[in-house]
């Protein structure tokens, strides 16, 4: 496993699994700042406001399997410790994330 990063992983996304539907499941744990879906690859990297909150996502999903419509994703920490935008006026505020 990487070593601890605000930034998670999701593997699995299927094309019926929305933006929406991964801020509903790590909402929870803490602020969202970024979200990134790699719809060509299934998979998806969001981060959170801090360390902390990714961390206690990740530990309730071991825990649990977490599911988005039937369909089991797979979480993990990312490679990445923050995430990065060519365009950071087109990303939303933190702060605005799914409110």
């Amino acid at each position: 496993m990487a070593e601890p990063s605000k930034v998670i992983h999701v593997r699995n996304v299927g094309h019926e699994i929305s933006e929406n539907d991964l801020l509903q499941l790590f909402q929870p744990f803490g602020v969202i700042t970024k979200l990134v879906m790699l719809r060509a690859k299934n998979q998806a990297l969001l981060q959170m406001q801090d360390v902390p909150s990714a961390i206690n996502a990740l530990q309730f999903y071991t825990n649990v399997q977490p599911t988005i419509r039937g369909r089991n994703v797979y979480v993990q920490f990312s490679s990445h410790q923050e995430l990065t935008t060519m365009d950071q006026n087109s990303q939303a505020r933190g702060d605005e994330v799914g409110n």
